[in-house]
């Protein structure tokens, strides 16, 4: 480790977005400290961490969190801000007047990120671009819930303007079903719903794109999403490399329009009616699969760092094709006891029979990672809070 190279700390170390930059940076000779509301995480048992902060909770607690941020900031001056998971990004965003003075980041703005958190917002962003995307709505009474039924027909998805993965979505086949979801939603999330025209599942591809203080491409990488949980509607479990350069430019058209700076993903859906990719969603943050970009040449983690403090970094455009990475645990072996199937997967659920497939967790390199997560399972076995934290995308 070069002992002029300034700390990072990672947060959210419980997910495995967070091991990925953990492993990432620590294997560059940064000093790395990672923070959550447990001492159980993989990326707190990593190898590559160097200390194991514990904080409040950004989504149950931030105002504590907030409190709690600034402080280390001002006690420990020159760290770099990685907030990896929504909450905590815009938590940062929020006080980035106390944290700036104090920490190097590279952020979008407050504005550009609730545009982009927001589901209405980003389809209709992509709507005055011409981008295609499934019809979308927010009802501000239920007469004009009605109208869209009609006029669309059913099945119809309610679906939260903020959410991860497929929590809170709701696919309804009726008026009645239509009336109960969006209440529902409403109830759970604190704020109406949007609704979207359904789109039966297909393939589904998403553009990481990392902008610089300028507005530039710094790097970009396509992945295609091979296995999910659950099955229908959820994150994915396996991913693999792909080319596409059509969709980094729509992802840079888009981000640009929302003068977009930092880490973001966007996500598209291949409408099998009529072979059309529609975009779905923009994730303002890191995303879950995030080992794999790593792995195919990409490193999102480091090329970030470098340009928050300021630095000047070689676009990266070219990446392995073909490469691919699981999450066994555990999202992949629930897809496959969910399908009754663990013979015959492309890639196989265990091992890789030649294919270029790593797991995000498991490592012989990192051992450690696995009983962090093995750990953070015992302690939060009955807590379905933890548990979505460890299956959101």
């Amino acid at each position: 480790m070069k002992p002029h190279m300034p700390g990072v700390l990672v947060t959210d170390a419980l997910l495995r977005k967070s091991l990925a930059a953990v492993r990432s940076l620590g294997r560059s000779g940064y000093p790395v400290t990672v923070a959550e509301s447990t001492r159980f995480t993989p990326a707190g048992f990593s190898r590559y961490c160097g200390e194991r902060w514990i904080s409040p909770s950004p989504v149950d607690s931030p105002d504590d969190y907030a409190e709690w941020l600034i402080g280390r900031a001002k006690k420990q001056p020159g760290l770099v801000l990685m907030p990896m998971d929504e909450a905590s990004v815009r938590i940062v965003l929020e006080q980035e007047r106390e944290l700036a003075p104090f920490s190097w980041m590279l952020q979008p703005s407050l504005a550009s990120f609730r545009l982009a958190a927001d589901k209405y917002e980003t389809a209709r962003a992509a709507e005055s671009l011409g981008m295609a995307c499934p019809k979308t709505v927010r009802p501000s009474a239920e007469a004009e819930l009605l109208t869209f039924a009609k006029d669309n027909g059913f099945p119809l998805v309610v679906k939260p303007l903020h959410s991860s993965g497929s929590r809170g979505i709701r696919i309804v086949e009726n008026e009645a079903a239509l009336r109960a979801a969006y209440a529902q939603v409403t109830a759970d999330f604190g704020e109406p719903p949007m609704i979207q025209q359904y789109i039966p599942p297909g393939e589904r591809l998403d553009a990481a794109l990392l902008i610089d203080s300028e507005g530039r491409t710094a790097a970009s990488f396509v992945q295609r999403e091979v296995r999910h949980y659950p099955v229908k509607i959820g994150p994915s479990t396996v991913q693999e490399s792909i080319e596409a350069p059509e969709l980094v430019e729509q992802a840079e058209t888009l981000l640009r329009k929302l003068g977009w700076r930092g880490i973001a993903e966007v996500e598209w859906m291949r409408d099998p009616r009529d072979g059309e990719l529609k975009l779905m969603e923009i994730n303002p943050r890191y995303w879950n699969s995030l080992h794999l970009a790593i792995q195919s040449g990409v490193d999102f983690p480091l090329l970030h760092v470098r340009l928050a403090l300021g630095e000047r970094v070689e676009p990266v455009r070219r990446y392995r094709i073909g490469q691919m990475t699981r999450n066994l645990l555990p999202g992949d072996l629930l897809h496959a006891l969910s399908v009754r199937k663990v013979r015959g997967l492309q890639p196989p659920l265990f091992g890789s029979r030649g294919l270029p497939v790593e797991d995000d967790i498991l490592s012989w390199r990192d051992p450690m990672a696995a009983a962090g997560f093995m750990m953070s399972c015992a302690r939060y076995a009955l807590d379905a809070g933890m548990w979505r934290s460890l299956l959101k995308r």
